[in-house]
């Protein structure tokens, strides 16, 4: 008897080598206008899907009305890259606020950033919680609770009063109450929920007039809310900061501009194709353009051409949109 719950995703990438089909990729795919309307959509529009990092500019807005820079937010809102850029931001945010690496509790990694990464190696150094790429998070979560005078140290658990807050605001942007928890990368409860209704986030989101604080931000710092390189830093730099993006782990990114939002998640969680897709996606909404992404490294992506270490082309990615 079929699985009524069986997840449902739709075809929507093939990769080729020699003209021969290699890999089959397959996921879910909403595009909502300002009101809400679906203009587009591949896969059940119920299946629940992990938002992943696509949460952290929601996860920021207990921080909307507070004395948060813009440079300070776009590092909080994003996936950072470890950077030396990213590190003084983060250091100067914990010396204004009197917080602590030794407070942060989303542990450790190397940064993402190869000059970073390879000075580290280098000098024989080790990383710290602020190279991961949820620090900013952390830190806001942090400050928060030190303005609230709740604890610090359980910051991470689901029943601590700002993951309950967080959780309450992403049912309320969502129109939902069918939410599922989980355990992120970075150890905060993440969130999984019908793949529509995260689309209605942030269609919500990028009209609410108290949170343009976040979607300025976000605009004004694409480097700083992730890097160079980075899916969603260079789609808001290619728009003009006429879209807002972020990226999750696991082949989810979210792009949204004034309540318009189209949401991509591969099954297989792949980088590549999510960046393929989504662009194919913005091209054909309309979002972006072919001059928007010329000579840019989204040009080279949006192509899908497939080389090997030798730089010999063996195949390419292609859309099913």
């Amino acid at each position: 008897m079929p699985n009524p719950n069986k997840p449902k995703p739709d075809l929507l990438a093939y990769t080729t080598r020699n003209n021969g089909i290699e890999t089959l990729h397959y996921g879910w795919v909403f595009v909502l206008n300002q009101d809400k309307n679906m203009l587009y959509k591949r896969g059940n529009p119920n299946d629940h899907v992990f938002l992943r990092s696509c949460a952290k500019p929601i996860q920021a807005i207990p921080l909307a009305d507070r004395s948060i820079r813009e440079d300070e937010m776009a590092v909080i809102c994003g996936s950072h890259s470890g950077s030396k850029e990213h590190i003084k931001v983060l250091e100067n945010f914990m010396r204004r606020f009197d917080l602590k690496v030794s407070d942060l509790k989303c542990g450790i990694h190397y940064p993402f950033d190869e000059k970073e990464r390879n000075k580290l190696i280098l000098e024989e150094e080790r990383p710290c919680a602020l190279h991961n790429n949820c620090s900013g998070k952390h830190l806001g979560m942090l400050y928060v609770c030190k303005q609230n005078k709740w604890n610090t140290k359980t910051y991470l658990t689901t029943n601590h009063p700002l993951q309950k807050l967080i959780l309450n605001t992403i049912s309320t942007l969502s129109e939902t109450q069918d939410i599922k928890t989980g355990v992120d990368g970075c150890g905060v409860p993440t969130f999984a929920l019908p793949a529509k209704n995260i689309a209605v986030i942030f269609s919500n989101f990028t009209k609410e007039k108290s949170f343009q604080g976040i979607v300025r931000s976000m605009k004004n710092y694409p480097y700083y809310m992730g890097s160079k390189g980075q899916i969603d830093s260079e789609i808001i730099v290619a728009s003009d900061k006429k879209l807002i993006s972020k990226v999750g782990a696991e082949g989810i990114i979210v792009v949204a501009f004034k309540g318009n939002c189209a949401i991509v998640k591969i099954a297989d969680g792949s980088p590549r194709i999510r960046s393929f897709i989504i662009l194919k996606l913005l091209e054909k909404l309309g979002w972006l353009s072919k001059k928007n992404i010329k000579d840019s490294i989204l040009e080279e992506v949006s192509k899908g051409i497939i080389k090997n270490y030798a730089g010999t082309i063996t195949g390419k990615i292609k859309s099913n949109l």
